[in-house]
C-alpha cells in the first residue's frame, strides 16, 4: 500500500548549513515564538523579503510575528506556527 500524500509533498524543500552557534539562537527564538524551527525561518524570511501579510501559492498566510499571534494561531491549527 503507497504512503498517503501530504502537502509538504508539494512544496520546495532547501537544505540548509547553519554557521556556529546559529542553529540554537534559532532554535530559541522559535520556542519563544511557539513555533518550528522550519516556520520560523519561513517567518524570518517572508519579514526579511516584505512578504508580510501575503498569500503564497500554498495558501500560508505570513502575518504578526508576534509568540500571541503564534500561539492564538497555533490553538486554531494554523499551518504556519507548526510546520
Amino acid at each position: 500500500m503507497p504512503r498517503p500524500r501530504y502537502p509538504s509533498d508539494d512544496v520546495d524543500k532547501l537544505m540548509l548549513r547553519f554557521p556556529a552557534g546559529l542553529r540554537p539562537r534559532l532554535e530559541q527564538r522559535a520556542k519563544a515564538n511557539l513555533r518550528s524551527m522550519n516556520s520560523e525561518v519561513v517567518m524570518i524570511l517572508a519579514t526579511a523579503l516584505g512578504a508580510e501579510s501575503k498569500e503564497t501559492t500554498t495558501g500560508v498566510q505570513f502575518g504578526d510575528p508576534s509568540p500571541a499571534a503564534a500561539h492564538e494561531a497555533a490553538r486554531k491549527g494554523d499551518p504556519v506556527t507548526h510546520g
